[in-house]
């Protein structure tokens, strides 16, 4: 399962939306279809599953960077 260590961009605050993450192995972009797909776990972990099924893991939410944690509140 792909770690997002940084989000960079995410094209609209709506779903569906593309977001540009880097990850353990890389950049990459995914559509996310809905809010109904980023799931929170305990210890601050996030699951977000994009449009094909991957499933995205965010270990700690609070040792992303601080514009990524924007991202994701929004």
């Amino acid at each position: 399962m792909p770690v997002i260590e940084r989000l960079e961009a995410v094209s609209t605050f709506g779903t569906p939306s593309t977001w540009s993450v880097v990850t353990d192995r890389g950049h990459t972009h995914f559509v996310l279809k809905g809010e109904e797909d980023i799931r929170r776990l305990r210890n601050r972990a996030l699951l977000i599953t994009d449009s094909h099924g991957v499933t995205y893991h965010v270990v700690d939410l609070l040792a992303l960077d601080r514009t990524s944690r924007r991202l994701l509140d929004r």
